[in-house]
């Protein structure tokens, strides 16, 4: 994979297809790999960009990486679709949503349209306080084991809030999460801190799919329905997908959505 350097790391990123660029951001816990079905499909009438954020997989993480914000996630986002075109489709899962949508807001001149597949925008939820806050609890008493029992809590969906869906990814595609635990505990707050700009989602101009599936935790789906109703321009789809997230059970109709706003 080529890579890039951006802000003390180097990204390591892919393209298969030719035409408008439609970058990949892959949620936590796993690699850009995660995005090879959706990607292959979109390869035969676009070009699909997909990066390791930073930390993950092949790409490297700062000395004494600890914690994220979405912002420092979006900017190498950014500097990903600078390296290849003026500007892209976006689609992002999990915490890669939320990159895709500060994205939006912040550098809209790098974005044509949006895909947000299960945006984990808890704060949107007031009847959330009372999972995150179990999650919290639930943390500090897995910190006291280490890094192995935290990210053993995240993947087996022992975190109703904080890992709403993630027991649903396939064990072999989250190795990246036992190998690089200090990742995934650095990303652990970075949504839940991100200053929702809730003004600005009104006032956004880009089209954008928020997307969930029949799988999809009661959680994220009402996230994802308080989202559409403040961000402008935006439609929802639920989209058939087995016990798989929509990017994986639903590969086909997600790279469908995707090329339909690059064309």
């Amino acid at each position: 994979m080529p890579t890039l350097q951006a802000r003390g790391v180097e990204i390591a990123w892919s393209e298969r297809g030719e035409g408008a660029p439609v970058l990949l951001i892959h949620e936590t816990a796993v690699g850009s790999s995660i995005w090879a079905a959706v990607a292959d499909q979109i390869a035969d009438r676009a070009r699909a960009v997909a990066y390791d954020r930073r930390g993950w997989a092949q790409t490297t993480a700062p000395e004494g990486y600890r914690r994220t914000t979405i912002e420092e996630q979006s900017e190498d986002a950014a500097a990903v679709i600078e390296a290849v075109a003026s500007a892209a489709v976006v689609c992002g899962a999990g915490l890669g949503a939320v990159i895709a949508l500060d994205l939006l807001i912040r550098r809209p001149e790098l974005v044509s349209g949006e895909i947000l597949i299960e945006p984990p925008l808890l704060q949107l939820l007031p009847a959330a306080t009372e999972s995150l806050s179990a999650d919290r609890r639930a943390l500090e008493e897995a910190a006291g084991e280490g890094r192995e029992a935290i990210v053993d809590l995240y993947l087996s969906g022992g975190l109703g809030a904080l890992a709403a869906g993630v027991a649903r990814l396939p064990e072999h595609l989250t190795g990246p999460a036992r190998e690089q635990s200090a990742s995934l505990i650095a990303e652990l707050g970075a949504v839940s801190a991100w200053a929702t700009p809730l003004p600005r989602l009104a006032r956004a101009e880009r089209p954008t799919w928020i997307v969930t599936a029949t799988s999809t935790p009661p959680l994220l789906r009402e996230a994802a329905t308080a989202l559409a109703a403040r961000l402008a321009r935006s439609e929802t789809r639920e989209l058939e997908s087995g016990d798989l997230p929509p990017h994986l059970g639903a590969a086909g109709e997600v790279a469908g959505l995707a090329l339909e706003l690059s064309s």
